[in-house]
């Protein structure tokens, strides 16, 4: 039995010491394949922003979007971070700046979602694009093709997208513009239009000087496939405005298309030291003030391969404002303007005037205006009953410089009336033309001439003060013959600055039927000052003793 043990042990012994070097051999291989794996992984992830990278990079391109320049700063098992992102300029662009920057985006995501092309939530932060509006529509040049597809059917669920500190420059044939604020865009299901949020977006107007101060925009709307809907509120930005409500508005825009419109729709309130035109008109600052009154308005936009298109209706209620030295009240009328940008009305406008104050009150007239490619209104023809008569102007230009004032039929004793001068009243009829030329703002009257009708008419001046101030002969007359002087002839002339110093010249011929017999008397008469002095509040007066130079008869002594 024992050498059977001892073959026993030998064969196992051989058999042990066969098994050692393999089971090393199949350590070692485990071992070299694991290491070659942990080496494999690690040169991968190493590798992985190098990927990360050209697979964005193979993605743009195939949308047709280049040239690109980006970095990925970070890429995580849950996040990727791009940085310094940069589009454009497209191809005959005149700017070297990009189309579209971004200065970080980060995308979140699950691997799970990350492998079926799904992510959770994009965030982009810093983001500065360009865009033309002509008549080709909307364009963000290199960018442009990113607008293609997107809104439903088969494109997919949306993660959510926020977009802050956004900045899109608008060049337009209106001129330049400015959107900045922040964005949210969701689509949960494929079937879903993308849902769009923007908490504020404000609008600037870069032209210098400004034409309009900003307003900011609340509102939301939806893309479905290339149709883009919106509607929001618009309120002023202006300081002292206090973020009043400018316009409901609404809209939509096709993007295939390269088309859409824009309704805008509001009721303002004005009200010194409150909301004012010039408040949100920088250009009307120093024209007019004290604003008051109700303006209600219709608006709508639209843009297509044509160009931009505009039209507006304007319903003005009870409108009060100061312009120059002239103060205006109850303007009411409606003003249908046939382009927005710039001003063009459709054809001329009427208004009613309830009242016009420069000097000489005019009460009840109608203004005929109109507004042509140059943006400013241009008067056409204003018409007023005054002192039981009529005054009329009427444009003698193209432009709005020049105009001929026309006087029909003024009473002389409601016009001294106006005047109202203690003693002093009258009878008869004037008419004549005045012309009126604008420089630098300031109406200038040149040789403006007045007459009174066939017939004449009666003078009359008494008054305790005259009396006591006339300290010789001639003077003495001239109070005489004024307290009922019956004029054949009267005649006007006026010159000077409406706004500064006029120059009247007053002529009458005739006679006072208790003085001398009747004798012939022609008085010529000097006045001098400001309008608003001379003829509305008479603070200059009329004083004969002081403004009047006579020609007269000898002095002869009455008979008894």
């Amino acid at each position: 039995m024992r050498p059977w043990i001892s073959l026993h042990k030998d064969i196992s012994l051989q058999v042990m010491g066969n098994k050692k070097p393999a089971l090393r051999r199949l350590i070692y291989l485990g071992a070299a394949a694991v290491l070659l794996l942990v080496l494999g992984l690690a040169a991968l992830w190493q590798s992985r922003v190098a990927l990360a990278e050209r697979a964005i990079a193979d993605a743009l391109a195939a949308r047709g979007v280049a040239p690109v320049s980006f970095r990925v700063s970070m890429l995580g098992l849950r996040s990727i971070e791009i940085a310094d992102l940069a589009i454009g300029p497209g191809e005959g662009s005149a700017r070297q700046s990009p189309d579209v920057e971004a200065g970080q985006i980060t995308v979140m995501y699950r691997l799970g979602e990350l492998i079926s092309g799904r992510v959770q939530s994009i965030e982009i932060s810093n983001l500065t694009a360009h865009a033309l509006v002509d008549e080709h529509g909307l364009s963000l040049g290199a960018a442009s093709r990113l607008l293609e597809g997107g809104g439903g059917g088969a494109a997919g669920p949306l993660p959510a997208i926020h977009v802050d500190g956004a900045r899109i420059e608008l060049a337009t044939p209106q001129g330049r513009f400015a959107l900045d604020g922040s964005l949210d865009l969701s689509k949960p299901d494929a079937a879903a239009p993308v849902a769009i949020s923007f908490p504020s977006l404000r609008l600037s107007d870069l032209a210098a000087p400004l034409r309009f101060e900003p307003v900011e925009f609340v509102g939301g709307g939806t893309l479905d496939g290339s149709k883009l809907g919106f509607s929001a509120v618009a309120r002023s930005a202006a300081p002292g405005a206090g973020g009043a409500e400018l316009a409901k508005l609404a809209g939509s825009y096709d993007l295939a298309g390269l088309k859409g419109a824009v309704r805008a729709q509001g009721a303002l309130s004005f009200a010194p030291a409150g909301l004012e035109p010039q408040t949100l008109l920088p250009v009307l600052k120093g024209l007019v003030a004290n604003v008051q009154g109700k303006a209600n308005y219709e608006a709508e936009l639209s843009f297509a391969s044509g160009g931009l298109r505009s039209s507006g209706r304007v319903v003005l209620s009870g409108i009060g404002f100061e312009a120059y030295s002239a103060k205006f009240g109850g303007l009411d009328g409606t003003v249908i303007l046939d382009s927005l940008a710039p001003p063009r009305s459709r054809g001329i406008q009427t208004l009613s005037v309830g009242l016009v104050e420069a000097g000489v009150p005019l009460k009840d007239g109608r203004v005929a205006f109109e507004i042509g490619r140059s943006g400013l209104p241009h008067l056409v023809s204003a018409a007023w009953p005054f002192a039981d008569g009529r005054l009329s102007l009427a444009s003698t230009s193209a432009g709005a410089d020049a105009f001929e004032l026309t006087v029909e039929n003024v009473d002389v004793a409601s016009l001294l009336m106006l005047v109202d001068v203690p003693g002093l009243s009258g009878s008869g009829k004037l008419s004549g033309t005045i012309p009126v030329a604008i420089e630098n703002g300031n109406p200038i009257i040149r040789d403006g001439a007045l007459a009174a009708a066939a017939g004449g008419g009666v003078i009359v001046y008494k008054s305790a003060a005259a009396d006591a101030a006339a300290g010789n002969e001639q003077t003495k007359l001239l109070t005489e013959a004024l307290k009922d002087f019956h004029y054949t002839e009267l005649k006007a002339t006026l010159s000077g600055n409406a706004n500064g110093e006029l120059q009247f010249r007053l002529h009458f011929k005739g006679s006072n039927p208790s003085l001398y017999g009747g004798y012939p008397i022609v008085l010529n008469v000097n006045l001098q000052g400001s309008l608003a002095e001379l003829i509305r509040r008479g603070t200059v007066g009329f004083r004969p003793m002081e403004l009047i130079r006579s020609e007269v008869a000898p002095t002869k002594k009455a008979t008894p």
